[in-house]
């Protein structure tokens, strides 16, 4: 038993380290202070908070830190990184763990809303709101009640539209995504 834990602690060692050369040692110097969590736009989406995964690399918690949605979530305000207190870049930590994510092809949990996003656009040059959350919901059916209040609250402002409008340039919009490789 002695030497898994071993291995492990050499495990947890050498991700943090990778995490700091990424994302610079003054990672090292977080106090954890909530600063960055508490600065985040995104926060109250967020599982963990920026602060948790900060915590989570320095102790060497690889699949936490890799598998979550807050790597996602992140906008890249940099408004964690303004405030805080001890000058480290909480958001270099977030695209230190994207690097590494992508280099374990591990894939975002928004990937089908990206897939439907992009093929809308490919389509109609446009998203229609209404029938991509409608179509996302198939593979997010979890999302539905978060998705009707938002809806309810944008569909009488006329923030959403029911019908999928062709636009003018949908041949040049679909050139682009196909160069893009989407």
């Amino acid at each position: 038993e002695r030497g898994g834990s071993v291995m492990a602690t050499a495990i947890e060692e050498d991700f943090k380290n990778e995490v700091l050369r990424l994302a610079g040692e003054e990672v090292r110097t977080c106090i954890q202070c909530g600063t960055c969590s508490a600065s985040c736009p995104t926060a109250h989406l967020m599982k963990p908070s920026i602060r948790r995964l900060v915590k989570l690399c320095l102790e060497g918690r690889r699949e936490e830190a890799l598998h979550n949605e807050t790597l996602w979530l992140c906008t890249s305000c940099l408004l964690c990184t303004v405030r805080c207190p001890r000058g480290i870049r909480p958001k270099m930590v977030v695209s230190a763990l994207k690097e590494l994510a992508d280099r374990e092809k591990i894939e975002s949990p928004g990937k089908n809303y990206d897939h439907l996003f992009n093929k809308q656009i490919e389509e109609y040059g446009r998203i229609s709101e209404l029938p991509l959350i409608g179509e996302f919901l198939l593979f997010y059916p979890q999302g539905t009640v978060q998705s009707m209040k938002v809806g309810l609250e944008l569909l009488p402002r006329g923030k959403i539209t029911l019908e999928r409008e062709q636009v003018m340039g949908k041949d040049e919009v679909k050139r682009i995504m196909e160069e893009l490789g989407k």
